[in-house]
């Protein structure tokens, strides 16, 4: 197609100038070289059209073997995806349950207003409530704070995110909260471990006298047991 648009504009003054000299009735020879010229490129466009449609070689077995391969490959992460949307969407609740005391006060509530929507497939329910549950908890600083330091480019990444993006890349950043809430939960063992050796729980001691007293009156019936028998 380049080259025949190269030959028409090649092609041009020669054509205005066929056209000034058959205004003067000397143009005759000229017009049915002109035709001539047209059939010529007419031509030259028909080949053109026939070399840029002509089938490619066809494939290879090898080629064959790839494609294959990698169809079947693309189906099963396809099918994995699916999978672990379907895993997610059924457990989160749950997980939201067992660690409202680390995510934001809306968690629950968010959960069930994506519950409520109607949505296409089970991989956007579960990327629109990772979005909302992302967006939520890392929207407060302490939680912020409270994130692994190697974390923190990655949710300061998110967070940059246009909002149909965080949809689309919710699951690529989901790690980032469930891992700041077990950073948080550890930070909450050790504390309360702290207060243990401190003699904070009472509960605790409580416990080891009635180890203790109970050991002892085994004891001491074995004890009295064994005088007896003497």
């Amino acid at each position: 197609m380049k080259k025949l648009f190269k030959l028409m504009m090649f092609n041009a003054p020669l054509r205005a100038e066929e056209g000034a000299e058959g205004a003067d009735g000397g143009g005759s020879d000229k017009s049915a070289d002109l035709a001539a010229q047209v059939a010529a490129l007419s031509a030259q466009l028909e080949e053109l059209k026939k070399a840029h449609s002509a089938p490619a070689n066809p494939p290879s077995d090898a080629d064959k073997l790839r494609a294959e391969l990698e169809a079947k490959k693309q189906k099963e992460a396809a099918v994995a995806r699916l999978q672990e949307a379907i895993k997610f969407n059924l457990g989160v609740a749950d997980f939201v349950s067992a660690n409202k005391d680390y995510l934001g006060k809306l968690a629950e509530g968010l959960v069930r207003t994506v519950n409520e929507k109607q949505f296409s497939d089970e991989e956007r329910k579960a990327a629109a409530t990772k979005k909302n549950l992302l967006e939520d908890f890392f929207s407060l600083q302490e939680n912020m704070d409270a994130a692994p330091a190697e974390l923190k480019p990655r949710i300061l990444a998110f967070k940059a995110l246009a909002d149909d993006e965080k949809d689309k890349q919710a699951a690529d950043f989901w790690d980032t909260l469930t891992l700041t809430v077990g950073q948080k939960k550890l930070k909450a063992q050790v504390e309360a471990a702290k207060r243990a050796r401190a003699g904070h729980y009472e509960e605790t001691n409580d416990l080891i006298k009635d180890y203790n007293a109970k050991v002892f009156a085994k004891a001491s019936k074995y004890t009295g047991e064994k005088e007896q028998t003497k």
